[in-house]
C-alpha cells in the first residue's frame, strides 16, 4: 500500500515538473520569442529595392474595404465607415425588425448602460467616478442630434474617455446599438431608466455646486493695488 501512495505521488510529482517550465527556461523562451526576426513600420528592408518594409499599393490597383473580421464578408465601405466617403450616413444601413432592436437593447446594456445609464440619461452606475468629464446624455442635443453614421464612428473609435469597441462589437452589432440608441426617447420607462434619470440629475446639480464654489473661491482682483 505504502508503495503505491508513494509511487502515485511521484507520477504527480513529475506531472507538475513537466507541466510547469521553470522560471528561468520561461525568461529564456521569452526573451527568443521577443528578440525574433521580424520587420517593424517604417523599418529598413533589405528585401525591397528602395530599401522600406512598408511599400506602396501596386501600381494600377483599386482599394477595397478590408473583409469583416468577424464574417468575413466584404461589406461596401458605408457599411464598415459609416460614412459615404464624403458624409456621415444619416439612418442605420440595417433593417429594423425586432431582432435588431433586441440585439442593440442587449449590447447597449453591455457595453453602453455601465456609463450613459440605462435609459441614456447619462446617470451610469459608473458616471459619478468619471469627475471632469461625465457621460452625455444620448437624449438631448449635441448626441440625440447625431447622424447614424457619426455614432457608429464613436461606438467603433471611442471618444474621450470612452473605448473604442470595434474590436469586440461585430457591425451588425455596433448597428443594432446605433438604431437603439436613436430610439430611447421612444421607449417606456421602467425601474432603471428612472433611476438612470435620477442619478443623472443629482450628478449634474453636484457638478453645478461644485463650479459655483469653485467661482466664490476664485479672490476678486484688487483693484486698489493696481493704481498703486
Amino acid at each position: 500500500m505504502r508503495r503505491t501512495v508513494a509511487f502515485a505521488l511521484a507520477l504527480c510529482a513529475a506531472g507538475i515538473a513537466c507541466t510547469r517550465p521553470a522560471e528561468g527556461r520561461e525568461r529564456t523562451d521569452f526573451e527568443r520569442m521577443r528578440q525574433q526576426q521580424r520587420y517593424d513600420p517604417y523599418g529598413a528592408s533589405a528585401f525591397f529595392p528602395n530599401g522600406a518594409v512598408m511599400q506602396p499599393p501596386p501600381a494600377h490597383t483599386v482599394a477595397r474595404p478590408a473583409a469583416d473580421p468577424w464574417s468575413g464578408r466584404v461589406e461596401p465601405i458605408a457599411f464598415v465607415t459609416g460614412s459615404d466617403g464624403s458624409t456621415d450616413l444619416a439612418d442605420p444601413p440595417i433593417t429594423l425588425d425586432s431582432a435588431t432592436r433586441a440585439a442593440g437593447a442587449e449590447q447597449f446594456a453591455i457595453s453602453c448602460a455601465p456609463c450613459h445609464g440605462a435609459g441614456g440619461y447619462g446617470g451610469g452606475v459608473m458616471a459619478p467616478n468619471l469627475q471632469g468629464k461625465r457621460p452625455p446624455s444620448l437624449r438631448v442635443p449635441p448626441a440625440s442630434t447625431l447622424p447614424a453614421g457619426t455614432i457608429f464612428k464613436v461606438i467603433t473609435d471611442g471618444f474621450g474617455r470612452m473605448p473604442p469597441h470595434g474590436w469586440q462589437m461585430p457591425l451588425e452589432r455596433r448597428w443594432a446599438v446605433v438604431a437603439y440608441v436613436r430610439s430611447l426617447t421612444s421607449l417606456p420607462s421602467n425601474v432603471e431608466t428612472r433611476r438612470d434619470s435620477a442619478r443623472a440629475v443629482y450628478i449634474h446639480a453636484v457638478d453645478s455646486a461644485h463650479t459655483r464654489q469653485e467661482r466664490l473661491a476664485v479672490p476678486a482682483p484688487d483693484s486698489g493695488a493696481r493704481r498703486r
